[in-house]
């Protein structure tokens, strides 16, 4: 199977998306990068996350956030952008996929985290890059699910000991998260997408079995 371009219905807001079935029961929302600073569902890490994903046979649903592309609606400060991955999950299990996990790059892992915190429950996280020196991480969690993160050790929105003091918030009770730092790689990961996309495929058959 490829990918097809769909339409995801956000509210009144109608999301540009590229959705592929896959051939098991699991499916992965997929967020772009900052919609102000040209992020959109065409991005190298989303695609390289896209690619990952797909090669185990998951369905995945990439997305334009609103104002993106041909998606409606304006930029919402990731309060409404929230809204738009909890659309886009709906569109998935919607369409028979019985495990819906949530994957997102830099800004997109911002709002992966406010969605879980309004209540959304993924089986499991893959947060790339969560931009921890840029945006505020105040009152947002490493779920308790399975989480995957990935940084690069040049990252400079994403520094070693501000994801050090991060991961100290979570609850004791929670699953430690599986982090995963590249080395020579910095915030785009320009030549490290194949690199990237082994670190997902190998969480994915060892922490997600079946």
């Amino acid at each position: 199977m490829s990918e097809a371009y769909v339409s995801v219905q956000a509210g009144d807001v109608s999301l540009e998306a590229l959705h592929e079935p896959g051939k098991s029961g699991a499916g992965a929302v997929l967020c772009h990068p900052h919609p102000l600073y040209g992020g959109d569902m065409g991005n190298n890490v989303v695609s390289a996350l896209q690619a990952a994903l797909s090669g185990l046979g998951w369905g995945t649903l990439r997305f334009n956030f609103r104002g993106v592309g041909r998606s409606g609606g304006t930029y919402g400060e990731g309060v409404a952008e929230a809204a738009d991955v909890a659309a886009a999950a709906a569109y998935l299990a919607g369409r028979g996929t019985q495990a819906v996990h949530l994957a997102g790059y830099s800004f997109g892992a911002w709002v992966v985290l406010k969605a879980i915190r309004e209540g959304f429950r993924p089986e499991s996280t893959t947060l790339v890059s969560p931009p921890l020196d840029l945006l505020d991480f105040s009152g947002l969690i490493p779920p308790p699910a399975p989480c995957l993160i990935v940084v690069g050790d040049r990252d400079d929105f994403c520094a070693a000991d501000s994801l050090k003091k991060w991961l100290a918030s979570r609850p004791d009770s929670a699953e430690a998260p599986v982090v995963e730092i590249l080395a020579r790689c910095d915030h785009f990961y320009r030549g490290k997408e194949n690199l990237l996309r082994e670190k997902v495929s190998g969480f994915v058959r060892t922490h997600l079995p079946g």
